[in-house]
């Protein structure tokens, strides 16, 4: 390499350093926006146990919280009858039929957000007005029993939580729950938690919601999921019980069994928040047994709402320039194309460094994001079905002595037919998932159709089948790419690194050595 290649390679590297550091040190912003990892599958299996006969089930299933948000949601029947119960603070699914013998349940993708209210201001508890006859639904003390209440009222007395405002009054009895009550994993109940000085999580929460009640501060008890819980050998988890408490309008975080009393905090699933019995749950441990499989999605997602509004408030002048000022769909369309000179380069290293043979230059790539743009698999199946109509058409047209034009607009016909067809079938039998119809297979099918066609006639069947194998391993890599969220966005956030892509593309147009390939297929000449 001369002088001014050197020169040209080492400022096109330097300058995307400098401008990253700029923007760490002197405009002072973040390397990337911030990773969001909220999004769980949660699936539940009910089974029946052995020699039970029950006509109906009942288990919550999730609803829109405000720390919960249902993404995509089904069920699993098995033939039984199946019903939605709607109250304010929760969804009962019911099962209903005879002779149920195996598994149901449902299936949720949620998105989970963090308990955000923390540390609220005193409040001091203002008189009812006149007007107001009937009583709030989290101050009603209707669903304990009488033997509960009594000796509630006389743990309350020994607390004495009543000569102080609101907050401070639960945090006495808060206080007193979680280190006078001792921690146990046993099904007890409300009564025997008083008696005994001893309560599972649900006791706990049961007798943190009542004394509460008796101050009139509104307080109830919610039944959901810890993700900090479950077993990372199978992610299974049990529902378990917290508190929430409302002050100024707001409800608080409160668990006595974690000593935990208003926190933002994050990992709890809500499925129910008014728990006074457990039988209102559904869950009968007589009757059947439930596994619930939480797993974290296999999302890429990041906060570039935050990142946004990061660089927006920044004072320098790349507040003007960032891809992150641009219209929505415009960031999106960017996201994708921003990495397409990543799969250039990895097309470049395979072609020049190792050997693979392409079909042209670029057609792997637009391959690739064929395949990202509708489905991997529906992508690669109705290519190759494609090359195979294409290839016994090429050969029946011959015999017309077509020209080229009407020929390829006969092929592209046939395209546009078996991607309807392959349309209504999914539609019908759902074989691909998640499958989206776009230009690109009609674009990218006919041309490459034809040029495979050609290769053929010309090269042979061996040479063009090897070229195909070459075009779809770095059609795949490219689209592994285009998956790696993390790439994605650190190209997306700093466009300026692409200079660096051009820095080895500038190295790689200068070799001139051997492919690996070639090592192969010389091999007996090296020898000699």
């Amino acid at each position: 390499m001369d002088r001014k290649t050197y020169i040209t390679i080492f400022i096109l590297i330097i300058l995307p350093i400098i401008s990253i550091l700029y923007k760490l040190n002197v405009a002072d912003l973040s390397l990337l926006p911030v990773a969001v990892d909220d999004t769980v599958n949660l699936q539940v299996v009910i089974s029946p146990k052995e020699n039970v006969a029950i006509s109906e089930v009942v288990f919550p299933i999730p609803k829109q919280f405000v720390q919960a948000k249902v993404l995509k949601s089904n069920t699993k029947t098995d033939d039984l009858d199946f019903r939605v119960q709607k109250k304010q603070y929760g969804h009962l699914g019911i099962w209903e039929g005879e002779d149920w013998n195996s598994p149901i349940g449902y299936y949720a993708k949620i998105k989970m957000l963090p308990y955000e209210n923390k540390d609220p201001e005193p409040e001091i508890p203002t008189p009812p007005k006149k007007t107001v006859t009937k009583e709030p639904y989290y101050l009603s003390l209707k669903q304990f029993s009488t033997d509960e209440l009594s000796l509630a009222k006389k743990l309350y007395e020994q607390i004495h939580p009543y000569d102080k405002d609101n907050v401070a009054s639960a945090k006495q009895i808060y206080y007193f729950i979680s280190e006078e009550i001792i921690n146990s994993y046993k099904d007890i109940s409300l009564s025997e938690t008083i008696r005994l000085n001893s309560g599972n999580a649900y006791t706990q929460a049961l007798l943190f919601s009542l004394l509460c009640r008796m101050r009139g501060i509104q307080a109830r008890t919610v039944a959901g999921f810890d993700l900090s819980k479950q077993t990372e050998k199978d992610n299974k988890n049990k529902i378990t019980f917290w508190n929430e408490v409302r002050f100024h309008g707001k409800w608080y975080f409160v668990s006595t069994y974690k000593s935990i009393f208003a926190s933002s905090v994050t990992g709890y699933l809500p499925l129910w928040k008014s728990v006074e019995e457990k039988r209102n749950l559904g869950e009968d441990p007589v009757t059947f047994r439930y596994t619930a499989y939480i797993t974290k999605s296999n999302v890429n997602r990041y906060n570039f709402k935050e990142y946004s509004e990061e660089i927006a408030s920044s004072n320098s002048f790349l507040r003007y320039y960032s891809l992150y000022s641009l219209p929505t769909p415009l960031q999106n369309l960017f996201r994708l194309v921003i990495l397409i000179p990543i799969g250039a380069l990895v097309l470049s290293i395979a072609r020049n460094m190792i050997g693979i043979p392409t079909f042209g230059i670029f057609t792997p790539i637009l391959l690739a994001m064929f395949f990202y743009e509708t489905n991997l698999w529906f992508g690669i199946g109705f290519f190759l079905l494609m090359i195979a109509l294409g290839f016994f058409e090429r050969f029946a047209l011959d015999k017309f002595y077509l020209l080229a034009v009407p020929r390829l607009s006969i092929l592209l016909t046939i395209t546009v037919l078996t991607l309807i067809l392959f349309s209504i079938i999914n539609e019908e039998i759902s074989i691909f998932n998640q499958m989206s119809v776009t230009l690109f297979p009609i674009v990218i099918t006919t041309i490459f159709v034809e040029r495979f066609s050609i290769m053929i006639i010309e090269e042979g069947v061996m040479h063009t089948m090897v070229t195909l194998l070459g075009t779809l391993v770095i059609a795949l890599i490219s689209y592994m790419i285009f998956f790696f969220g993390s790439l994605q966005i650190l190209f997306f956030t700093h466009p300026e690194l692409l200079l660096i892509v051009i820095a080895i593309q500038i190295l790689l147009g200068l070799y001139k050595g051997y492919r690996i390939s070639e090592l192969f297929r010389f091999r007996e000449i090296f020898k000699s």
